[in-house]
């Protein structure tokens, strides 16, 4: 049993959480992000943006609707915006990377429900069968044989796979992927491949992205289709010719399909992945705010609308861990688990 689990029952036991829930709450914006909802069993690429199954999902969002107010796209803007409005923990649904699992999953659990949420695509990714980078790193490692990777860029780096769990190995290299020296993605991929003696494929056998249709289709249901930049580079790692260019591409090439893109979300989205550089960028860009992929609960006093907080979900969270954590996270003002 893991600390969430025990955490979660003693909470649950003490019949601490409805106190929490009913006059601990302090206000705040708390924003869920999600990537993939999916079953794993089997799946040849990266698990851990797999964060729900479509049975998860529903138990997850039925709670959120039973236990919290929910605002939806529109509204969470409004929030980020006018924060001194937020007088209760509000909580809103966002998910990245545009995968088609939210389309044929996600969607039509959130329309069952009367909620909406923002899903923030990379525009190059629509409607391709396209593998990103995150994908075919787990892919080599999953299926290499060697015990030991070797990686010489951006620098030395010895990561051993054990073949039996082989995710501890794909963790370890993407953390590498995300070095801040890490600027020339082709060449990391390329010592990648000359590791794990693996060729790295590009595509998948079947289409992975949804399509602009189905975009559309969300969009006019009340969805948000946001922007996670054009390629899903890493933003912090280019420079600020570079970062406008991700910026105001990805805006364009949504408009020109009737999306309205206001928001953007930062690919990875972690401390080191932007910067106030890149911030600027962004509103120069002419979007209204930037979501993050770290920290926990925003308050209303220290909220900022190019760095918006978000929580971050994984395939252990159910119903109940996800209710604790929410309602432990708004007394502490912060993220925890």
């Amino acid at each position: 049993m893991n600390r969430r689990e025990i955490a979660t029952r003693l909470a649950t036991r003490l019949g601490v959480l409805p106190v929490l829930e009913r006059f601990g709450s302090r206000p705040g914006l708390a924003v869920l992000v999600y990537h993939r909802v999916l079953r794993p069993d089997d799946w040849p690429y990266d698990r851990d943006v797999i964060e729900a199954t479509p049975e998860q999902f529903d138990e997850q969002v039925r709670m959120l609707k039973k236990r919290h107010d929910v605002a939806g796209p529109e509204e969470m803007v409004d929030l980020i915006l006018h924060p001194k409005k937020i007088k209760r923990l509000r909580v809103a649904i966002t998910f990245d990377d545009g995968y088609l699992d939210n389309y044929t999953f996600a969607f039509p659990i959130l329309k069952a429900h009367g909620l909406a949420a923002s899903f923030f695509v990379p525009t190059e990714f629509v409607g391709t069968r396209q593998l990103p980078w995150w994908d075919r790193i787990a892919y080599a490692v999953r299926t290499t044989t060697r015990a030991v990777l070797k990686l010489a860029y951006p620098k030395p780096t010895t990561i051993s796979v054990d073949r039996r769990n082989p995710f501890l190995a794909i963790r370890g290299v993407l953390r590498a992927f995300k070095r801040e020296e890490n600027v020339v993605l082709s060449k990391f991929l390329e010592g990648v491949e000359e590791a794990c003696g693996v060729a790295l494929p590009t595509e998948a056998p079947d289409r992975q992205f949804l399509s602009w249709s189905e975009a559309a289709e969300m969009q006019r249901a009340g969805m948000a289709i946001g922007s996670h930049t054009h390629s899903h580079r890493i933003l912090g790692h280019l420079s600020p010719d570079e970062q406008r260019k991700e910026c105001e591409e990805s805006r364009a090439i949504l408009a020109e399909h009737d999306l309205k893109a206001d928001c953007l979300a930062y690919p990875v989205g972690n401390p080191l992945s932007f910067s106030s550089t890149t911030q600027a960028c962004v509103k120069d860009a002419g979007y209204r705010s930037a979501f993050s992929n770290y920290g926990g609960v925003n308050l209303p006093d220290t909220m900022t609308s190019f760095d918006v907080k978000r929580i971050g979900m994984d395939l252990d969270e159910s119903a109940r861990h996800l209710r604790a954590r929410l309602a432990l996270s708004a007394v502490a003002q912060r993220q925890i688990w």
